[in-house]
């Protein structure tokens, strides 16, 4: 079934040392498009990292948080830029008399900016790090997974609900386009006894003139391709897999076969009629954007 591009997973590993929580959102995108937010530790497995996203997602923005409390971990360097704590506490100085302030400058403040203090893992702590972060990344997928399939049951059913409204508005128009080639019938006869004053009417030119405005208004073909249409609409928001850009074509075809119903139309409810479907199918066309 569709899955929508919008959503949220968290997941998070513990382990002697420390813990790794990654949290997923998701929101619409005409492409794949990955942004990641990572600790200098984790920073190597960014390429890695993308890879495992997108055997998961195939489309939408997706914007990546991980944290990790390394607090207890060992086979870290830990390495002190000393040049940007000086320019930090300098810059502190100045603006402290600027300021005309006299509260002392703490180590703690100093160590706490940022750069001043780096981790950098050692070969040996990344291998082993490796897995835990791919657990944590999995946990998070699995539960962004089940939150966009959630919306997209959703977004399912209203597609559902809107493509039998378009079928019931189809049969509608269907039936109104028999009865308008009798009631043209009916008002040219009409209007011909008017203007010959009750006389007889050529019979032949009477039915050639019928003939000729039913194959004007003959809408026969664009409902077939229209119901066509439609049971492929029905059998795409059905089937696993990306299927957003897909319902955005089948509903551009929709509404190219409608403007031409509405184009040949001489009856007031095949006009409404149409009008309503084409307001379905932008609606279909909205929530297009919002499926993967």
């Amino acid at each position: 079934m569709i899955k929508s591009m919008t959503g949220f997973g968290k997941g998070e590993t513990k382990f002697p040392g420390g813990q790794i929580i990654v949290e997923i959102k998701t929101v619409n995108h005409k492409f794949f498009d990955a942004s990641l937010k990572l600790p200098e530790t984790i920073a190597p497995f960014e390429d890695r990292i993308k890879e495992v996203l997108q055997k998961k997602i195939n489309r939408g923005k997706v914007n990546v948080n991980i944290i990790y409390d390394h607090s207890g971990a060992k086979d870290e360097v830990i390495a002190i830029n000393r040049k940007l704590a000086k320019s930090y506490y300098a810059g502190i100085v100045g603006l402290k008399k600027a300021l005309g302030l006299k509260e002392p400058i703490g180590l703690k403040e100093l160590i706490s900016l940022p750069g001043v203090i780096n981790y950098a893992a050692t070969q040996e702590s990344l291998t082993v790090l490796w897995p835990k972060i791919e657990k944590a990344l999995s946990a998070a997928l699995a539960s962004l997974i089940t939150d966009r399939a959630k919306e997209g049951k959703a977004l399912h059913k209203d597609f559902f609900k809107r493509a039998a409204a378009v079928d019931k508005m189809l049969a509608g128009i269907k039936s109104s386009s028999h009865l308008s080639i009798k009631e043209y019938k009916a008002r040219f006869e009409k209007r011909v006894k008017s203007l010959t004053s009750g006389h007889k009417i050529d019979k032949g030119r009477l039915e050639m003139e019928v003939a000729i405005f039913a194959k004007n208004i003959d809408i026969s073909e664009e409902i077939t391709r229209l119901k066509n249409h439609l049971a492929n609409f029905k059998r795409t928001i059905d089937v696993n897999g990306e299927a957003g850009k897909k319902i955005d074509f089948i509903a551009q075809e929709l509404h190219r076969e409608i403007n031409t119903i509405g184009s040949k139309a001489s009856d007031f409810n095949i006009s409404r009629n149409v009008i309503e479907i084409k307001s379905e199918i932008e609606k279909i066309r909205e929530q297009a954007k919002n499926i993967e």
